[in-house]
């Protein structure tokens, strides 16, 4: 369940995948600035594109619930784990909160796009798409992905990512064809707690990342 790092990690993952995916029609989409550095050597030794989906969850800490997630172009993709009731709720009692948590979450999403946009979903059409993340403590941004991709028609979904819970881990199996998973715990801790060296990329590096990926995929 530990890992020196996510390079180490993610060319373990890599090395799961290679037989089956190496030089096919794949992309590697991260989940999160964590995802990209373990995507990154997953699309290396597959020789294939990355990309990264820009995601903020919307959190209730009082009530240890994650509403929803926001996606790109102010997307608002509600935990479908919540009944109606519950949704309505929530809503009831954190209006205020939750309508500013969203406004920033949305922008802080477009300022860091800027001038690159979102994925192009020409690139994932008709492709096996490997969601990757350095850690999933609940499924909800793979849930949120998921909903993305609906429209994109991939060919077959895969989640690969290091160390997940076992609540996220059931909702994948119902969520994805196919997983590899390094590591199941039911007590997930900070995502930064399963490393040793924390190399998770900052703004600047993941942008860099994504665009050598890219230039060797063309």
């Amino acid at each position: 369940m530990y890992y020196e790092s996510r390079a180490v990690a993610g060319a373990k993952l890599a090395a799961e995948l290679l037989d089956k995916y190496r030089h096919k029609t794949t992309a590697v989409v991260a989940l999160d600035n964590g995802g990209v550095a373990v995507g990154y050597q997953i699309a290396v030794y597959l020789h294939t594109t990355l990309q990264q989906l820009l995601t903020e969850v919307i959190h209730i800490a009082d009530e240890s619930i994650d509403y929803a997630t926001i996606l790109s172009e102010g997307v608002v993709a509600k935990n479908p784990n919540l009944t109606e009731s519950e949704e309505n709720y929530y809503y009831s009692e954190y209006a205020g909160q939750l309508n500013d948590e969203i406004r920033e979450a949305s922008t802080k999403i477009n300022r860091m796009l800027g001038d690159s946009g979102d994925i192009d979903p020409k690139i994932l059409h008709g492709r096996s798409v490997i969601l990757v993340s350095d850690g999933l403590a609940s499924g909800t941004i793979l849930d949120a992905a998921i909903e993305w991709l609906k429209p994109v028609h991939a060919e077959r979904i895969v989640l690969a990512c290091p160390i997940i819970s076992v609540d996220a881990l059931d909702r994948a199996h119902i969520l994805v064809d196919e997983l590899h998973i390094l590591g199941v715990t039911p007590n997930f801790i900070a995502t930064d707690h399963y490393y040793d060296n924390d190399d998770a990329p900052d703004g600047e590096m993941v942008k860099k990342m994504i665009d050598a990926t890219i230039l060797s995929w063309k």
